[in-house]
């Protein structure tokens, strides 16, 4: 089963949003954003509330940690789903 971690568009820090990449998918059409510092992209979904951004939780501990730590630097609070 895989993981996703989310986070509420609106909890990201103005700067990061402001240097963001965003893009379409060509295959799926899926909104798609990078942040700086963080080497996978993010996708754009529509939450219960608001926007949200989901990120695949990778299996590799050591990009698992990597990803924590990017949150946890920039302040954002993030739930993760099986």
């Amino acid at each position: 089963m895989s993981a996703h971690a989310y986070i509420q568009y609106a909890d990201v820090p103005e700067l990061l949003m402001e240097s963001a990449r965003r893009t379409i998918d060509a295959d799926t059409g899926a909104a798609l954003i990078q942040f700086d510092g963080y080497q996978h992209c993010g996708e754009i979904v529509d939450g219960p509330d608001d926007l949200q951004i989901e990120f695949a939780w990778p299996r590799n501990s050591d990009l698992r940690h990597a990803l924590d730590d990017w949150f946890t630097h920039h302040g954002i609070s993030f739930t993760v789903v099986q």
